[in-house]
This record gives C-alpha cells, structure tokens and sequence, in this order.
C-alpha cells in the first residue's frame, strides 16, 4: 500500500517552506487514516524523511505502537531552494515552469533535482528494497516471490508514488508522472503481484482510495 501524505502547509505566513509541516487539515486526515488503518496488519511500514510525511505516519504509529523505518530515496523530487519567498513570487514561479515545453520538464524545476537524477534515485532505491525487503528476484519481465505473501506500507509523495507506480507496471517514464497519477492528499494505491506463467508480476488492485476520509469538513486551505 503506497499512501500520499496528508496536506501541507506549503505558504505558512504567506511565505514559503521547503519542508513543510502539515496544516490542521491535515493533521485531521492523518488521524483518519490512521484509524482507517489500525485493525490492518503489514510486515513493513516504511517513510520518507520529510516533516510531513512523517506526520501524516505519526498517528499510525502511535495506534500500532510501532514506528515506521524512514527510507531516504522515498524523498519527493528536490525542488531550488525557495524557503521564505513570498507566495506570489512561488505561484509564478511554479506556474512559468509548468509552461515550459514537455522536453524541458526532464531537467526538473531550474535550480532543482533533474527529473533524471529523481528517477534514477527512486527506481534504484525500489529495486533494493524488493531485492532486501520483499526477497523478490526479477527475471526479465516476471519476478519470483517467497511462498509466504508479505504486506508492506510507505507513506511517500505523489511524484515519488506516481515513478513508484509506472516502475512497478512497466510503464516507460516521463517527467510528468505526477500529470498521470493524480492522487489526493492522504489517498492510498494498493499494487499486489498476480501469478502469470512461471513468475509474477505487479498489478494495481485499488487507486487513490479516500473513503476514510469522506467525514472530514473541507477546508480550504494551499495546494
């Protein structure tokens, strides 16, 4: 289960924050999706190192008395550094990098990670942790899985989430991953490996799941 975090509070003060906590919003979604998940059982339950990932698995593990092992490839794509810049002058920033042509988003936003870089950084990082986690062996286009099945929860980001997907569907990747999986803040996906011929491969069972937080009241708040 790949699980977004829960919404940040990107502008606090009207200015920007590199690595943002989350709003009280999200903090409430957090705790739905905490309760959501705390009669569900997994082996592993891993995050990335950013403050609101972290967060958004805080109450997961406070109702599983079980912290969650932070993996340091699951970082989102690193962005310029913009900490402190007016949100007016973030908002146009963002959108003047949006408007550049498809081939140019390949070098990530200017002053940034490369989208190369992140790809390379996230498919790496996954390959490992089937290879040492989930003891799974690829053979060409099937893998080979332990007998046992193995249930495993990262609490991530979407562009993290969304290379995570197209690697494990073999999907080829462009650097608008993000464009193509939109899924919400506190949503979960759900792959699973379905048997074909001698070997496996990887199936997406459920996308951007957000019953759990059908209850909430919406409100307004950054993007």
């Amino acid at each position: 289960m790949l699980v977004r975090h829960a919404q940040p509070d990107w502008e606090p003060l009207g200015r920007a924050c590199d690595d943002p906590l989350l709003t009280a919003y999200g903090h409430q979604q957090a705790e739905a999706l905490a309760q959501w998940l705390a009669p569900q059982s997994f082996d592993g339950f891993f995050v990335s190192p950013t403050r609101r990932t972290l967060q958004t698995s805080q109450p997961v593990s406070q109702f599983w008395n079980r912290q969650a092992t932070v993996l340091p490839w699951l970082e989102e794509i690193r962005t310029p550094h913009l900490d402190g810049t007016p949100e007016d002058e973030v908002k146009a920033f963002i959108a003047s990098a949006r408007n550049r042509p498809l081939q140019d988003w390949w070098t990530g936003l200017p002053g940034g990670e490369s989208f190369h870089d992140f790809h390379q950084r996230v498919t790496s990082g996954l390959d490992a942790f089937l290879s040492e986690v989930v003891q799974g062996v690829r053979h060409n286009e099937l893998w080979q899985f332990p007998s046992q099945p193995r249930r495993h929860l990262l609490v991530a980001h979407l562009g993290t989430i969304s290379v995570l997907l197209s690697h494990l569907l073999q999907i080829p990747p462009v650097p608008w991953e993000w464009e193509r999986f939109p899924l919400s803040w506190a949503g979960t996906c759900v792959v699973r490996t379905n048997p074909v011929a001698d070997g496996h491969i990887w199936a997406l069972q459920h996308f951007n799941q957000v019953h759990h937080l059908e209850h909430l009241a919406w409100t307004s708040a950054p993007s």
